[in-house]
This record gives C-alpha cells, sequence and structure tokens, in this order.
C-alpha cells in the first residue's frame, strides 16, 4: 500500500509515503477514495494471480491511487459514484495489464498511462450519466473556505495558504501538493520534506524541473498559476526525476537532459491540453509519459552509451545508484569476465611492454615479452654463449586461461644466440581460443616441446611447452599478446593481467586488471591453501559466530540468487552480502540491509581478501559512500555526487602476522575502512581476521572505545 504511494516520485521509501498519504487526507474525501482506490487495485491485482514482486513494489497501485484521488476531486458521493469508483478500478486494472505488458515488449515504462486512459473513459461517460454529480467546490475556492471555516482540519491543513512568501516557493509547494489533488502550501512542505529525506537528488531534480518551466513560462508568457493544477507543474517535476536520476544514472548530463527536455514539456503540455480539452477532458500526465517514454525508447537504439548511462539496477534510489555505479566504475572498469593470467610460473621482466619501440609497433603494439633476470639485470649467465645460458630457456609456459587449442606451429628451427629468423617472424605458436571471440597467441617456443594438442581443452595453469628461441627472436623471450581473430600474428588487442604482482626492490604491489608495464619484474598470485579454504564460501555452507562477552549467535549462510549471484544472508537482520570468489582472490560487489549487522562489518572486513599469503603486500579498494560515509556528511555530500565526490570511502588490508611464512598455518589478516573529506580522514573502522585450522577462527571488530570478538564455526 505505501509502496503505491511513493512509487509517484520513483521512490519506495516509507517515510515519503507517509508523507504523501497525510496530505491526500487534507481534503478527507478525496484521500480516502485514493487509498480505497489501492487497496482495491492491489486486492484483485492479487487474487487474479499477477506477479507477486509487483504488486509488493506498487507497480499497480501507483496508477490507482492517482485515479482515486482524481475521482475523489471530480465528483460528489452517492450510490451512483460508488459503482462508477468500482468499476473504474476494474477497468484500471485491465487497462494497467494490457498497456504494462505491451510497451515492456519496447523495455519501456507505462508510466501513468493507465491513470490517463481510465480517468478519460470515466470523465467521457459520466457527461451521460444523469446521477453523477460533479463537485463543483474547488472551482470556487473562497466559497470553499468559508464552508469549511469550522472545519478545525481544514484550516489546519490550509493555515499557511495566506503567507507571503515569495511567488516562486508558493507556487513550488503548491504544485507539490496539487500532485494529489490538494491546493495548500502546507502540503507542499510537507511532501518536499518527505522528498528530501528519501532522495536529495531527487529533491534538487525536482527543483531544477520546475524552476525550469517556471522560467520558461515566464519567457514565453504562459500563465504560470496553470502549473498548480490539474498536474501540469507535476509533469516537469516527474519528468525531472524520472530523466535526472531514475532511469538514467544521475550525473551533469543527466541535468542537462532535463533542462533541454523543459522547453519541449511546456509546447507539449500547451499542445496536449488545446487537443484534450475540445473533449472537456484535462491532459493531466500526458505530457510527462509521452516524452519520458520517448526518450527513453530512443536512448535504447544507441550503439554505444556515452554521457547518459541508463540504469541497469534499480535500487529505487538516486543515491544508491549513483554511489555504486561510481563504485564499480573505479573498481572494475578494466575488469573482464576472462580472468587472463600471466603464462608463466615464478618471476619474470617484461623487456618489452605495449607500444614497445623494438617490434610492439603499428597493429602489434599491445603485446609483451618476457625474460628472466638476475640481480645484475642479466637475462643469462656467462659466457652466454648458447640458448642454454639464458635464464629463461626451457622454462615452462602455461595457459593463460581456459580454453581450446586452436593451432600451434612447431615447425621453425631454434635461433643461435643473436641470430632472427625474419621469415618465420613469430617462430613456433600455440593459439588458444577462449570462446566468445578471445584468442591468446604465445610465440618463440621451443621445437618439439609443445605438450598439448590440436583441439584439447585445456584450463589455466595447463603446461603447454617450454620457452624456446625460433622466429624473430635474437634471444630466448616469451611472446603473449590477446586477439580477436585466430590468424597468427593478427592484431593484438589490449587486455588486462586479472592479478599479478609487482616488485620494485624488496617492494611488492598487487595489480589488479591492470597492464604490466615495461621493465616490472612481475609474477603470478601464489593462492595459499589455508586462505582457499578459509574463504570458500560455497553454497549451503553454514557459519555461526559467537560474541565472547554476550554469548550472542549470530547466524550466516550462504546462498545463490536465480541470477547465479553468490551471497551471504544474515539469519538475524536479513541482510544480504553478494561476493565474488574467483579463485584468486574473495571480493564482494554488493551489500543490501542493515548498517549496524555483523554481516556489514564482515563484509568490510572482508571486502577484498586476497587468496595467497603476501606478508608486505596491501590490497587497497574502494568501498560504496552509501555504505560507509557519516550521516551528516552523506547528506551534503548526495547534493552534489552527480558532479563531484569530495568523499572518499577506503579499504586496506595486509597480512600482520603468520607462524611461518613459507607454509603458514596460523594467519592474521587486519583491514580498515575509513572515510575521507576532502582527503582529510574522518571516520575508521578497524577488523582483525584470524585464520586457523584451514577456517576463520576469530573476527574481532575495533570500535572506537570497545573491541568485540567472536568465534566462528563452519557448518553444512
Amino acid at each position: 500500500m505505501l509502496n503505491s504511494y511513493s512509487l509517484i516520485f520513483f521512490s519506495l521509501n516509507t517515510f515519503l509515503a507517509c508523507s504523501i498519504l497525510l496530505v491526500t487526507f487534507f481534503s478527507p474525501f478525496v484521500g480516502l477514495c485514493g487509498f480505497v482506490a489501492v487497496l482495491l487495485t492491489n486486492l484483485l491485482a492479487y487474487i487474479a494471480g499477477f506477479d507477486r514482486e509487483e504488486i509488493a513494489k506498487g507497480s499497480y497501485g501507483f496508477n490507482a491511487l492517482l485515479l482515486g484521488l482524481s475521482l475523489g476531486y471530480e465528483f460528489n458521493f452517492n450510490l451512483a459514484f460508488v459503482i462508477l469508483f468500482l468499476t473504474a478500478v476494474f477497468i484500471l486494472l485491465l487497462i494497467t495489464s494490457l498497456i504494462k505488458g505491451f510497451l515492456a515488449t519496447y523495455k519501456v515504462p507505462f508510466l501513468s498511462f493507465p491513470f490517463l486512459i481510465t480517468t478519460w473513459i470515466i470523465s467521457l461517460s459520466a457527461s451521460n450519466l444523469a446521477h453523477i454529480e460533479l463537485d463543483e467546490n474547488h472551482v470556487f475556492a473562497i466559497n470553499e473556505a468559508i464552508r469549511n471555516q469550522s472545519s478545525i482540519w481544514y484550516q489546519l491543513a490550509h493555515c499557511l495558504d495566506e503567507n507571503s512568501i515569495p511567488t516562486f516557493i508558493n507556487t513550488y509547494l503548491r504544485t507539490l501538493s496539487g500532485t494529489f489533488f490538494q491546493n495548500t502550501v502546507l502540503g507542499g512542505i510537507i511532501i518536499a520534506l518527505g522528498l528530501v529525506y528519501f532522495s536529495r537528488i531527487a529533491f534538487s531534480l525536482s527543483i531544477l524541473g520546475f524552476s525550469s518551466a517556471y522560467l520558461f513560462y515566464m519567457i514565453l508568457g504562459a500563465d504560470i498559476s496553470d502549473l498548480e493544477y490539474n498536474l501540469n507543474g507535476s509533469n516537469f517535476i516527474f519528468l525531472a526525476i524520472a530523466i535526472g536520476c531514475f532511469f538514467l544514472i544521475p550525473n551533469k548530463f543527466s541535468y542537462l537532459a532535463v533542462l533541454l527536455l523543459t522547453p519541449v514539456m511546456v509546447l507539449t503540455l500547451l499542445c496536449f491540453s488545446k487537443i484534450v480539452g475540445v473533449f472537456q477532458l484535462k491532459a493531466y500526465s500526458l505530457s510527462f509519459t509521452v516524452i519520458c517514454i520517448g526518450f527513453i525508447y530512443a536512448l535504447q537504439q544507441r550503439w554505444l552509451q556515452q554521457f547518459l548511462h541508463v540504469v541497469t539496477v534499480q535500487y529505487f534510489s538516486a543515491e544508491k545508484t549513483i554511489y555504486k555505479y561510481l563504485n564499480s566504475i573505479q573498481r572494475f572498469k578494466n575488469e573482464h569476465y576472462y580472468k587472463i593470467s600471466l603464462p608463466f610460473s615464478g618471476e619474470w621482466f617484461v623487456s618489452q611492454g605495449y607500444n614497445g619501440g623494438i617490434t610492439h609497433l603499428g597493429d602489434w603494439s599491445k603485446a609483451l615479452d618476457f625474460v628472466i633476470i638476475d640481480s645484475k639485470l642479466n637475462t643469462y649467465r656467462e659466457p652466454a654463449l648458447n640458448r642454454e645460458h639464458f635464464y629463461c630457456y626451457n622454462k615452462e609456459i602455461l595457459a593463460p586461461f581456459d580454453g581450446y587449442i586452436y593451432d600451434i606451429i612447431n615447425n621453425v628451427q631454434e635461433n643461435d644466440i643473436g641470430e632472427v629468423n625474419t621469415e618465420r617472424n613469430w617462430g613456433n605458436t600455440v593459439i588458444i581460443n577462449h570462446l566468445n571471440g578471445v584468442f591468446s597467441q604465445i610465440s618463440h617456443i621451443k621445437k618439439d616441446s609443445f605438450k598439448v594438442f590440436i583441439g584439447q581443452f585445456v584450463t589455466k595453469g595447463t603446461l603447454l611447452a617450454t620457452c624456446g628461441n625460433s622466429g624473430r627472436s635474437p634471444e630466448p623471450h616469451i611472446h603473449f599478446q590477446m586477439q580477436t581473430v585466430a590468424t597468427l600474428g593478427a592484431k593484438t588487442l589490449a587486455f588486462p593481467i586479472s592479478y599479478f604482482i609487482e616488485r620494485n626492490g624488496l617492494n611488492r604491489t598487487l595489480k589488479i586488471s591492470e597492464i604490466p608495464t615495461e621493465n616490472t619484474s612481475i609474477s603470478n598470485i601464489k593462492v595459499n591453501e589455508i586462505l582457499v579454504n578459509a574463504f570458500a564460501f560455497y553454497p549451503g555452507l553454514k557459519i555461526t559466530f559467537q560474541n565472547e562477552k554476550t554469548k550472542e549467535y549470530i547466524y550466516l549462510e550462504i546462498l545463490t540468487d536465480a541470477w547465479n549471484r553468490t551471497y551471504i544472508r544474515c539469519k538475524q537482520s536479513q541482510s544480504l552480502a553478494y561476493f565474488v570468489n574467483d579463485g584468486t582472490m574473495l571480493y564482494f560487489t554488493d551489500f543490501e540491509g542493515d548498517n549496524t549487522s555483523l554481516l556489514f562489518s564482515f563484509y568490510l572486513a572482508s571486502y577484498r581478501q586476497l587468496l595467497g599469503y603476501y606478508d608486505n603486500v596491501e590490497i587497497k579498494d574502494n568501498v560504496p559512500l552509501i555504505h560507509f560515509n557519516a550521516k551528516i556528511v552523506q547528506f551534503f555530500q548526495d547534493f552534489v555526487a552527480p558532479f563531484y565526490l569530495f568523499t572518499q570511502a577506503e579499504f586496506k588490508s595486509k597480512f600482520t602476522y603468520s607462524d611461518n611464512i613459507y607454509a603458514p598455518q596460523h594467519i592474521i589478516i587486519q583491514s580498515e575502512v575509513h572515510t575521507k573529506v576532502l582527503k582529510k580522514s574522518f571516520k575508521k573502522s578497524n577488523f582483525e581476521l584470524e585464520i586457523k585450522n584451514h577456517k576463520i577462527q576469530t573476527f574481532t571488530v575495533h570500535h572506537k572505545h570497545k573491541s568485540e570478538q567472536y568465534s566462528c564455526v563452519y557448518s553444512y
């Protein structure tokens, strides 16, 4: 019921819904009609077997609310009205299901079309019904005020109407209340407060949409007072929120789109009002519905999303949408479905990177050459007279990802040191088909060293062959490139390596979805069995945390949803934390629920967890601001989030203890999440995970003045 109210402003917020519900009852009969219409429509939809989730969201109820309010506003109550009202509700449900299904094929929303069509049907037919009485009290506002002067409720609802406030603010507030067939400043204030509480972005867009309409009305010489009645001004508020932050990711371009669509809306509104006025009908929200659907449909015809980005996961909150979108872009901008690894084991040196000055030029610029060096940066041991003197010669070459062996070239003789074979440039080569148009090519392989055959399916890490010195190769090295076709020596494709360690002296840095740079020493992540088992969160696993002080139990369970996303559910708080475990790293992708729950603390503590032990490597990541920012800071950040982020929530994690750095059996991981405001630390939380016996032994949450420790037990 409440979602049907808040969905008018593209929200599922209870506070906003209650604000709207209260305002509709400023005229008790009008409010009652709206409430009953929502109740009956949802009940009929439920009995008829419509989608329960859609009913719960208010998808069927929000049009019913507008219909009920309009009927209560237009007509007097009598027996004929009851019959008309019930019939209208039934017609609305039929039209809603029809239009919803039809427009779904074009992937556009149905918005308020059901309300409009049903209202027009009732209005046209009611003119021929002698027992249906129009309520003309609203036409004569002075008479209505005199008639209700003894009503304390009426006087309260209109207590601010006579105050001298600026015309713009007065018109804006009356437009908000007019959305629900009320004409009261207090009602507008209540709804505005509900909007601010629900979404600062939506509120600012409502002002932008209305003020731009107000400006164009003034410039064009239209009657500004028309904005207060018959949802005329509401069209601009609806459009601003819908385009500015609901159907599109809120950013400066979505705000600009609102401004550009405003004059279009003004002319369309005036046009539609004239057309339907011929039949003595009101256009209501027709212009918003047509413009919004048309604009969304037009955006879907693009082959590339630029500037205006359509929302793919709908959170019914502009703040959640933008913060999670920006966080996803920051974290996964280079992520790919194929988690490509380096084609070797151990540490190698990038002798030539992308756009290298020797052979990685033009169409072949996005390639990598690897060698092994010593402490003196030499690739060989003295006297370096033959291939065997080079460190990388005959070293294993591994499959960078799962796929089928597409082609093998194994008929090129090895070069002596310093010689090159320009006629057989690539030398002995293997090409792997990773499917869906992604191939990898590894060249200069040692002749007759292949351990695989054409057509064989290989998994990541499978031994393919050994490093050689064939083709255009003056000394032994591995040439590695990604491409989109299976042709030998095809145009190269820039493609990130999923995870690798880059060493600079004694310092090691974790690289995630990056391209290795030239003249760096790099190696694959070597996973640790203890960590792999401790974070093996398979569906069906149950984790029980017990507070060491209070002895309270917190129950977590690993599950998967219909889209095969794995998540942790907290039994007590019903919170959900979505995660991915790709065998090298476990990282969380989303959280929904109670930010005070233990699951939320665990989500922050394990936000990104490397499954390999490196005692001097720090893991860093960004946390969505919507989850961790201080409330007062978040409030002001929300207003400018589409344009600028002056806050940032950062995650850091490192291994702080190990009983044996080479074969650890007992590991402690410390992590922290802290907010920076204008690059200065503002809020911080610290956590500690103790790994022992292949499981998480204890989990500690450090607050400002105290710490809470939980013991952990796994079960199925």
